[in-house]
């Protein structure tokens, strides 16, 4: 298959992404509306971040398919043999094998992927070319279920191509097992990402060691300066715990969000796609 059918088919596959966020973000505005942690978010913060989750998402599938066909071109030619892995191998096991493989699809890509997650986003925070992608994300004012999709091109671009490329290198997974698994453990982070940037006045105190809660990603938005550079991880706080980063919410800690007055966030959408390219590769002049 050549890039362009590639990229066709990817963009087609892509369809049920685009479409599954907008159903199932609906029950979490509706509990945004009702039990607001700051301040109830309007229809237009909500469309801002959802129009642009859609120019992300297909702006960023040729750097998917580049990755994909790279890795597959260059580990024929590599000293070492791909691990082959099979789920289905965990579907054997007696009476709960197909509970264990669906987990196994959920939890193995996501804890590989919340590693690599871990440490481009430590390094997005640290490098201004990369910071300046990634500033959009942080730059609304009033974090809700839409934000988890607030990214620019770019930074979608950064965290997706080398992970891909890497993982493809290493691994020889069945393509149907490989977007099986994509899907189950893709949905499971679609509808945790939505609940922890969602702006609902929720407290998982006895949770927040174990997955990213709302509390607890809410302080990494932060406009305080004492919560910057902490809770970094995508979906376990393990990464934060291990490496030092974690901030642990008190009770009643629902912090403001957003860049504040001195760096407001755009305010269409040709700003929110352009400005950042453009500060962003002034870095490398």
């Amino acid at each position: 298959m050549n890039f362009i059918d590639a990229l066709v088919s990817a963009a087609m596959g892509a369809l049920p992404a685009v479409i599954a966020p907008l159903v199932i973000m609906i029950p979490y505005i509706a509990a945004e509306q009702l039990w607001p942690a700051v301040r109830r978010p309007r229809a237009r913060e909500y469309g801002f971040n959802i129009v642009l989750a859609f120019l992300a998402i297909y702006l960023t599938l040729p750097a998917g398919v580049a990755a994909g066909m790279l890795a597959e071109s260059v580990r024929g030619t590599l000293p070492w043999r791909p691990l082959a892995f099979s789920f289905s191998s965990i579907g054997q096991v007696p009476y709960a094998g197909g509970v264990l493989e669906i987990a196994a699809m959920i939890f193995v890509p996501l804890f590989v992927r919340d590693a690599w997650f871990y440490w481009s986003h430590r390094i997005e925070h640290r490098v201004p070319m990369l910071w300046e992608f990634h500033k959009l994300h942080h730059s609304d004012p009033n974090m809700n279920c839409t934000t988890w999709a607030r990214d620019h091109v770019l930074q979608n671009v950064w965290r997706s191509f080398f992970p891909i490329f890497t993982l493809g290198l290493i691994s020889d997974l069945h393509a149907v097992e490989a977007g099986q698994a994509a899907i189950w453990s893709g949905l499971f982070l679609m509808l945790l990402s939505m609940l922890y940037h969602s702006a609902i006045r929720l407290r998982l105190p006895w949770f927040d060691r174990v997955v990213v809660t709302p509390q607890v990603h809410r302080i990494h938005h932060s406009r305080d300066p004492a919560h910057y550079n902490c809770n970094f991880a995508d979906a376990l706080p393990l990464f934060d715990i291990v490496f030092g980063t974690y901030r642990k919410p008190g009770r009643d800690e629902f912090a403001e969000t957003g860049l504040g007055e001195s760096d407001p966030p755009p305010r269409n959408i040709w700003r929110a796609v352009v400005d950042p390219a453009v500060r962003g590769f002034r870095h490398l002049v």
